[in-house]
């Protein structure tokens, strides 16, 4: 996937979730390090044994901290220490948030949810992509690791979600949310393109998680969904996601900024 550098992932404290399989991913294809953040400091070791047996070959240098996201002094005092210790940040993954659907839809959304998603899903968002942005902006770019070309100077992929491309119900927080990540994601990518900063956003579809598996009717309702609206009739693996996120980390997509790549068993394509 041609990302031999430094990676940061949020959301990687989850056993099985996406922003683990990123973590894993960067690992296994020749990252020199990753950085894992969460507020599950539990699951951040459970990420780090895993990330230790797949790279025993090839050792990567792994840094874990908790923290929480919507923190914007504690965000900006990692991702600067990150940016320290590995001396240089190349790939950055917006992978943390949460999910309330809200019983009744948009007319009995409570407050306090409300404020919740927006806070994890779109400010926790900004809070590491300005930081990572501001210290990305002052190195070298990075060169490909296929054919020394330079490609760029830092690379950030934030989570959208297909409810950042279409409405659904009982969802307002979160659908508002990612909406505004796609918004925030082509903004920056203007802001920088000319200065070899890439920004884009991942639109995962329904993903088998921890978060979407858990609840035994949340699951029936989603297998449903599945079977009814998403061609592949199938939900995605936390893997296939990764694999999108380090196709816009790396130098294959080098010329691919502002964009909102929909990874969805073909449900947005109806």
């Amino acid at each position: 996937m041609d990302v031999p550098g430094y990676a940061l992932v949020t959301g990687a404290g989850s056993p099985f979730g996406i922003g683990t399989a990123c973590a894993l991913a960067f690992a296994q294809e020749g990252a020199a390090g990753v950085a894992i953040l969460d507020i599950n400091a539990e699951g951040l070791e459970a990420t780090k044994a895993e990330i230790a047996k797949v790279t025993r070959d090839v050792p990567c240098q792994v840094l874990a901290y908790a923290l929480n996201i919507t923190d914007e002094a504690e965000v900006t005092r990692v991702v600067h220490d990150v940016a320290t210790r590995f001396g240089r940040l190349d790939y950055v993954v917006n992978a943390a948030g949460i999910a309330i659907k809200h019983p009744g839809g948009s007319a009995f959304a409570k407050t306090e949810d409300w404020n919740r998603v927006l806070d994890i899903n779109l400010n926790g968002t900004f809070y590491v992509l300005r930081a990572a942005a501001a210290i990305m902006l002052e190195q070298e770019p990075i060169k490909s690791s296929i054919d020394g070309r330079p490609l760029q100077r830092g690379s950030i992929i934030n989570f959208s979600s297909i409810q950042g491309v279409v409405g659904i119900t009982l969802s307002t927080a979160y659908t508002t949310a990612k909406h505004a990540v796609i918004g925030l994601t082509r903004t920056a990518s203007e802001d920088y393109a000319a200065r070899g900063l890439r920004v884009n956003a991942i639109c995962p579809g329904y993903t088998e998680t921890p978060m979407t598996t858990k609840n035994p009717e949340v699951l029936k309702a989603m297998e449903e969904r599945v079977e009814s609206a998403v061609p592949m009739k199938r939900m995605g693996a936390p893997r296939e996601i990764a694999d999108g996120v380090l196709y816009l980390a790396g130098g294959r997509s080098s010329f691919v900024t502002g964009s909102a790549l929909v990874v969805d068993g073909g449900y947005t394509s109806r």
